[in-house]
C-alpha cells in the first residue's frame, strides 16, 4: 500500500488468505477461473513487498529496500502485464477473442519485460523515493529520450483494460471498466506516486473477482442437490411401499 508498512502489511494479511481461500474454491469448482482467483494472492505479495520497502526506508537498510522494491516491480511492471490478459484467455471461449487475447498476451509479456528487466538487474537503474507520505518508484526506461512516460502509462492502461474488456463475460467487463476507472483517478489526483497508489485501488478491486467465484462455486455446489431434488419431484408416492414415475401414470 502507498502510506505505510502498517498499511501494506495489513492488505497483506487480508489478501493473502482471501486469495489462497479463492483458489481453493476454484479448484474445486471451476479450474479455468484459477487465474483470476490468484489476483487477492498476488496482490497480496505485492502489498507484502511494499511493506518491506517502507521497513528498509524506515531502518536505512539499503539492501531490504533494493530487493522488496524489485520484488514489488515485478509484480507491477511485469507480472500483471502478461497475466491479465492470460487470465481472461482462461475462460474465453470465442475462438476470435482468445485470438486478441493472446496478442496481448504477448505484448504485454514483452513490454513488461522491456519496462521490468533493466530496472532488475542494473541497481541505478532504480530508486524509491518519499513523496506526499507514498512511495515513488523512480525507474530509468530504455524507452527514455524518445517516447514519453505518459504515452507508456497509456499503452501499459490499454493492455490491461482492453483484455478485461475483450472477455465475453460481463462480469470481467465490468471489472475492466472500474480498474479504468481506478488508473484515470490515480493519474488524475496522484501521479506523483503512480505506481504505488493505483495498485493500492488494484488490490482492492481484486476482492470483487473474489466475490463473483466464491458465489460461482457456491452455486456450483448447490446444483446436484438442486437436480437430485427435482429427480425425487418427478416421483409421485402410490401406496406406503410402492412408487411410480410420472410415465406410469
Amino acid at each position: 500500500m502507498c502510506f505505510s508498512a502498517t498499511a501494506s502489511f495489513t492488505l497483506f494479511g487480508a489478501l493473502v488468505p482471501a486469495g489462497i481461500y479463492t483458489i481453493a474454491r476454484s479448484r474445486r469448482s471451476n479450474s479455468a477461473w484459477l487465474p483470476f482467483a490468484a489476483f487477492p494472492l498476488a496482490f497480496g505479495i505485492q502489498q507484502g513487498f511494499e511493506g518491506f520497502a517502507w521497513l528498509g526506508i524506515q531502518v536505512g537498510n539499503e539492501t531490504m529496500v533494493s530487493v522488496s522494491s524489485r520484488g514489488f516491480l515485478f509484480f507491477s511492471h511485469f507480472f500483471w502485464l502478461a497475466w491479465v490478459p492470460l487470465s481472461v484467455w482462461m475462460i474465453e471461449t470465442n475462438p476470435a477473442r482468445k485470438r486478441v487475447l493472446v496478442m496481448l498476451a504477448t505484448i504485454g509479456f514483452v513490454f513488461g519485460l522491456s519496462i521490468f528487466l533493466p530496472s532488475f538487474l542494473i541497481y541505478d537503474w532504480l530508486a524509491i523515493e518519499l513523496v506526499n507520505r507514498s512511495l515513488e518508484y523512480k525507474t530509468t526506461l530504455i524507452y527514455d529520450g524518445f517516447v514519453n512516460r505518459t504515452a507508456l502509462r497509456l499503452f501499459y492502461a490499454a493492455i490491461l483494460v482492453s483484455a478485461l474488456l475483450v472477455s465475453i463475460d460481463r462480469r470481467i467487463q465490468i471489472f475492466g471498466v472500474l480498474v479504468a476507472a481506478s488508473l484515470v483517478v490515480t493519474y488524475a489526483f496522484f501521479a506523483y506516486a503512480f505506481i504505488s497508489i493505483w495498485c493500492f485501488f488494484a488490490a482492492i478491486l481484486s476482492t470483487y473477482l473474489a466475490a463473483i467465484i466464491v458465489r460461482d462455486s457456491r452455486r456450483s455446489e448447490q446444483a446436484p442437490d438442486q437436480a437430485k431434488l427435482a429427480e425425487a419431484k418427478r416421483y409421485t408416492p402410490c401406496g406406503r411401499d410402492e412408487w411410480r414415475t410420472d410415465r406410469d401414470l
